[in-house]
């Protein structure tokens, strides 16, 4: 019953076309009955890839081959099948799908219905003078950037983002993205937590977006990587404001908001942050936030906590 929910989920409220809801609702059957097979499987991925291309707008240039979204440009991962695949259906949903499909239009009669049938759901959320979502001019921290979904989005909106993203690997890709989209977008090559220091995260070579400080599987392999803290960081860079933060940073988005108490308290930035990593993620987050800062609004979702100041 829950494949069939998903499948329903996903042509009704994400735009999935027939054929992509059709190989969905056959993969997940084939998986649950273990009688899957690599062609099968590869079928399935093709089909969601050629699907997620139509949507994407190709555009060659002398510097190569880019696909457009709604504004925000990445490098051709076609190439790499699996990179390819987990964009399109992964980040294409949190990132582009209000955008693409509701007009950018991050109204709660919108999201409260969306945040019912999606996996994690989107990174805005509008109500009456309560409101998370990016402006022109904004500065923006991505935190957890992966190959730049995010942050080339911002970068679409006219924002100024400072794009966090500690795997060697995952960070040469979001680079990629940062050089060819319009907007400024700063990669940093470090991780975000309550204290500087060198941690070690299993990292996956699909750039899947699951690397992880807390779980290991057998496609693991450890990277040390560097952590800095948020108020430092805007110490040392000099930066004059922080309007909107994003966090997606696997189980790690308690020890980034401890390591922005500052900010929090001093620039009272807009907040959209996961809560879906841990069990007690969205009681420790609130509690951090308002800790910090009472004078935030927090409204929280299913897999999201957005927070605002409203003055």
């Amino acid at each position: 019953m829950k494949l069939l929910k998903h499948t329903l989920d996903g042509f009704f409220y994400q735009h999935w076309t027939f054929l992509v809801a059709f190989s969905y609702f056959f993969k997940g059957l084939a998986r649950e009955l273990n009688i899957a097979p690599a062609t099968f499987l590869n079928w399935h991925q093709n089909i969601v890839i050629k699907t997620f291309k139509k949507r994407w707008q190709r555009i060659n240039s002398q510097g190569g081959i880019y696909f457009e979204i709604n504004g925000a440009i990445f490098p051709d991962f076609s190439s790499d099948k699996q990179t390819f695949y987990s964009l399109a259906s992964m980040v294409f949903d949190d990132t582009f799908l209000v955008p693409c499909f509701y007009n950018d239009n991050h109204d709660s009669t919108i999201i409260d219905k969306l945040d019912k049938h999606m996996v994690e759901g989107p990174y805005g959320y509008k109500k009456d003078l309560f409101n998370v979502t990016i402006s022109k001019n904004d500065v923006v921290i991505d935190a957890g950037a992966w190959i730049g979904d995010f942050s080339a989005y911002a970068a679409s909106k006219g924002a100024n983002t400072y794009a966090f993203e500690p795997v060697e690997e995952t960070f040469h890709l979001l680079c990629k993205t940062a050089k060819i989209n319009k907007g400024e977008i700063h990669p940093i090559k470090k991780g975000l937590g309550s204290e500087e220091c060198e941690i070690n995260i299993f990292t996956n070579k699909d750039h899947s977006g699951s690397n992880s400080l807390i779980i290991k599987n057998e496609k693991s392999t450890e990277e040390k990587i560097s952590i800095t803290t948020l108020d430092r960081f805007i110490e040392e860079n000099k930066l004059e404001r922080v309007d909107f933060i994003k966090a997606d940073i696997e189980g790690a988005e308690r020890d980034m908001l401890k390591g922005a108490t500052n900010i929090l308290k001093t620039f009272a930035p807009k907040l959209a942050i996961c809560t879906y990593h841990l069990p007690d993620d969205p009681e420790v987050l609130e509690k951090i936030i308002l800790e910090a800062n009472p004078n935030y609004k927090i409204v929280q979702l299913q897999h999201k906590l957005f927070a605002a100041v409203i003055n």
